[in-house]
C-alpha cells in the first residue's frame, strides 16, 4: 500500500453523500501542533454529561450495587482490605461461589468511598456524573484531535450525542457501572496520549498512555479490546508507517499481558470455575453450536434497537423472554445479516479509509466481548455492554448528518465558527443535532426515576420483559420487603408478602428449577409463619441446590423453632463450611451451640464471624453472654462493653 503525503486518512468523497476531508493542510508529525476546535463543546458536553443525572444524587442502592458495595465485607472494609480486592474475584466479598470477573480498580474505588461515607450512596452516584462528565471533556478533546481532518463539527455532534444517549442511564445511574466509565474514560486518555506524542514526539506521552491503558484493564477487563481499536485509529486517521504503527499498538501488549497474567491467577486459585446459568444467559440451552449462533445473533441484532430507538429501556431480557432459537427464526437472521453487513462494507471500505467503516468496526470491536459469538458470556442481554460501543454509533450518527448537508472542512474559517455554523448551515445542523439531544435528554432523565432503587427498577421492567424468570424473581423479593421491617425482621403488611409470594410462585412457573425463588419465596412464607410451606420450599430449593448456604442457614432456623437441636447443628456446619464468611449462619451455629451448653465451641464460631465484621454488635454481646454463662464473668466483661459500645455507634446517614 502507498504511503499518504498528508494526515488526513478518509477517502475523498463523492460530492452528493460523504463529507469531503480537507487539502493535505497538517501533518501528524513531530512538533506539529493539530488544529482544535473550541473548548465550549467539551465543557457542554461535560456539562451535558452531569446534568443529565443530577436526578440521580438522591437515589440508593439498585441492582448489583448490593454485590459490588452495600452487601460486600471487602469493598465495606475499606482500604485496609487492599491485599484481598487485589488477590480475589470481583464478588468474593459478597458471595462464596466462584466467579470470571476480576476489577479490583473498581473495589478499590468503592472501599475508598465507604470508607468516607459508610453506607452513603449519595456519593457513589455524584462521583458517577464527576466521571461521566469528566469523559466527556476527554472525549471532545481527543477526537477533535484524532479528526482534525474532519469538519470540527463532526467530533463535535458525536460527543454530544454520546453523551446525552439514553443507552446509558444503566451505566451512570447505577453506581456499581463505575467500572464501564473508568475504563472507557482511561482507554480515551490512553488515545489521548498517542496522539499527543504525534504532536511532540515525548516517549514520555506514550508512556503515559501505556500505563493509563493498564490502569483501565484492571478496572475493567473489556479495555483489552482496544488493543485492536489503537492501531485501527491510527491507520485510518494518520499517515504513519505500518511498521511504525505495529511498534506503538506493541506497546500496550505489555499491561495486557501483566493484566492478563494477574488475573489468571487469582481467578485459577479458586476451587472449581464459575459455571454461568440459563437464567444468567438463555444461550446455556440452546442444543448445538448452530442454535448458540444463532441465539446470539439475535441478541445482537437486538443490541441494536436501544441505540437507534432507545425505547423502551430494559434491564434484563432473560430466560424464558427469549430463548434459544434457530437460523430458521427471521429475527437470528437479521441479526446475521445485519452485523454480517456491516462488517463485510466496512471490509470493503477499509483500503479507501471510509470515515463509515471506522464508525462500524469501532463498534463491532469494542462489542465483540459482549456478543456471545467469540465466546459465551455470563449475561444475554445488558444496555451497559453498549457503553463503549455506542460511541461507534455516536460517530455514524454524527457522520450522516455532516453528510446529508454535506458539510465540509472550511481551510480559511476559525474552527470556533465551523462548529457554530457549518458550511453556513448552522441553523439547520444544529437543528437537527438539537431535536436529537432533546429526545435523548428527555428519555434519559425520565429513565433515571427506574433507577431509584431495585423495587423501582424491576416494576418499571417487568412491563416489557414479563416473562423473564429473573425479573419476577427479583420484584417478587422487592415486593415482599415493602411489607417488612428490614432491620427488626417483622411483617408490616401481609398483602405486600403474599404479593411477593406470587411473584415468586410466577418465576417458579417460568423456570420451574429456580432454587433461588423457591428459597426466597421459602422466607416469605416464614415470615408469615406458615412454616410448613417454608419447610417444603427449602427442600425443594436444595433439592435443585444442594449447597446454598442460604437456604440451608434458614432451614437450620425452622429446626431450632421445632426444637430439633441436631438437625439445626448439621445444617449450619453445612452452611459455613460452604461459605465460612456467612456470619449469620456462625451466630445461628453459636446459639445452638450455646443452647446446647457447647459454650467453647459457640465462642469459637461468633469469633470467627468477628473476622468479617469486627464490630457487629450481636457477636460481640454473644461472646460476653457465653462467658458469664460460663461462670467467668472477668472475661465476659470486655467483650459486652465492646458490644455497647458498637451498639451505640451512629449509624451511617443514608
Amino acid at each position: 500500500m502507498s504511503k499518504r503525503k498528508s494526515t488526513k486518512i478518509p477517502a475523498r468523497p463523492g460530492p452528493r453523500t460523504r463529507v469531503s476531508p480537507p487539502p493535505p493542510a497538517h501533518r501528524t508529525t513531530a512538533h506539529t501542533p493539530l488544529p482544535l476546535g473550541p473548548a465550549w463543546i467539551g465543557i457542554l458536553a461535560a456539562v451535558i454529561g452531569f446534568a443529565l443525572y443530577i436526578n440521580t444524587f438522591g437515589h440508593i442502592y439498585c441492582l448489583d450495587d448490593y454485590s459490588a458495595i452495600k452487601e460486600n465485607w471487602v469493598t465495606k472494609g475499606g482500604l485496609k482490605n487492599l491485599g484481598t480486592i487485589f488477590s480475589t474475584e470481583y464478588r468474593y466479598g459478597a458471595w462464596n461461589s466462584p466467579g470470571s470477573l476480576y476489577r479490583p480498580m473498581t473495589l478499590v474505588m468503592f472501599a475508598l468511598e465507604w470508607q468516607l461515607a459508610p453506607d452513603n450512596p449519595f456519593l457513589g452516584h455524584f462521583l458517577n456524573a464527576v466521571f461521566y462528565a469528566l469523559s466527556g471533556w476527554v472525549l471532545w478533546i481527543t477526537w477533535r484531535r484524532i479528526l482534525h481532518a474532519y469538519p470540527p463539527i463532526l467530533p463535535a455532534l458525536a460527543v454530544l450525542f454520546f453523551m446525552a444517549h439514553p443507552v446509558h442511564t444503566e451505566v451512570v445511574a447505577n453506581i456499581k457501572s463505575r467500572d464501564e466509565i473508568m475504563a472507557m474514560l482511561l482507554s480515551t486518555l490512553a488515545l489521548y496520549g498517542i496522539w499527543k506524542y504525534f504532536e511532540r514526539a515525548k516517549t514520555g506521552w506514550l508512556s503515559f498512555s501505556v500505563v493509563i491503558y493498564g490502569v483501565a484493564l484492571f478496572f475493567k477487563e473489556s479495555a483489552i479490546t482496544f488493543l485492536a481499536i489503537f492501531p485501527l485509529t491510527i491507520w485510518f486517521f494518520t499517515d504513519r508507517p505500518l511498521a511504525q504503527n505495529l511498534r506503538i499498538s506493541a506497546l500496550f501488549l505489555l499491561p495486557a499481558v501483566l493484566f492478563l497474567a494477574i488475573r489468571h491467577q487469582v481467578l485459577s486459585a479458586q476451587p472449581y470455575q464459575e459455571l454461568y446459568s440459563t437464567l444468567d444467559n438463555f444461550l446455556i440451552a440452546a442444543q448445538d453450536t448452530s442454535s448458540r449462533l444463532a441465539s446470539a445473533f439475535m441478541m445482537c441484532g437486538r443490541y441494536l434497537q436501544p441505540l437507534v430507538v432507545p425505547h423502551p429501556l430494559i434491564s434484563d431480557l432473560g430466560y424464558p423472554q427469549m430463548k434459544p432459537v434457530t437460523f430458521a427464526d427471521w429475527r437470528a437472521l437479521l441479526g446475521f445479516f445485519l452485523y454480517g453487513g456491516m462488517f463485510f462494507w466496512a471490509l470493503a471500505k477499509l483500503p479507501k479509509k471510509h470515515f463509515l467503516a471506522f464508525a462500524i468496526f469501532f463498534y463491532l470491536v469494542s462489542f465483540s466481548l459482549f456478543s456471545n459469538v467469540l465466546l459465551v458470556i455470563g449475561t444475554s442481554y445488558g444496555e451497559r455492554v453498549l457503553y463503549t460501543p455506542s460511541l461507534g454509533f455516536a460517530l455514524a450518527l454524527a457522520w450522516l448528518i455532516t453528510a446529508l448537508f454535506n458539510i465540509r472542512p472550511q481551510a480559511e474559517a476559525p474552527a470556533a465558527k465551523q462548529v457554530a455554523n457549518p458550511g453556513g448551515k448552522g441553523a439547520l445542523v444544529w437543528g437537527v443535532a438539537g431535536l436529537i439531544l432533546l429526545a435523548y435528554s428527555i428519555k434519559t432523565v425520565l429513565r433515571n426515576h427506574a433507577w431509584y432503587d431495585s423495587f423501582a427498577l424491576y416494576k418499571a421492567d417487568i412491563r416489557n420483559s414479563p416473562n423473564c424468570a429473573k425479573l419476577n424473581y427479583h420484584i417478587g423479593i422487592e415486593t415482599t420487603k415493602q411489607g417488612m421491617n428490614e432491620e427488626l425482621g417483622q411483617v408490616t403488611d401481609t398483602a405486600w408478602v403474599k404479593k411477593g409470594i406470587a411473584a415468586h410462585t410466577r418465576a417458579i412457573e417460568l423456570f420451574p428449577a429456580y432454587h433461588d425463588a423457591y428459597g426466597s419465596r421459602g422466607l416469605a412464607y416464614f415470615r408469615l409463619g406458615d412454616y410448613d410451606a417454608a419447610y417444603r420450599d427449602y427442600h425443594t430449593a436444595l433439592k435443585h441446590r444442594p449447597n446454598d448456604d442460604k437456604v440451608l442457614s434458614n432451614l437450620g432456623f425452622i429446626y431450632f423453632l421445632r426444637k430439633q437441636l441436631d438437625s439445626a447443628e448439621t445444617v449450619y456446619r453445612k452452611s459455613v463450611t460452604i461459605n465460612p464468611r456467612f456470619i449469620d449462619a456462625r451466630r445461628n451455629l453459636g446459639a445452638v451451640l450455646a443452647m446446647k451448653k457447647q459454650f467453647p465451641q459457640a465462642i469459637e464460631q461468633w469469633q470467627a464471624g468477628l473476622k468479617y465484621e469486627p464490630d457487629n454488635p450481636t457477636l460481640l454481646q454473644y461472646i460476653g453472654s457465653a462467658y458469664r454463662d460460663m461462670g467467668r464473668p472477668e472475661e465476659a466483661k470486655p467483650w459486652l462493653d465492646r458490644a455497647a459500645a458498637a451498639a451505640a455507634k451512629p449509624k451511617p446517614k443514608k
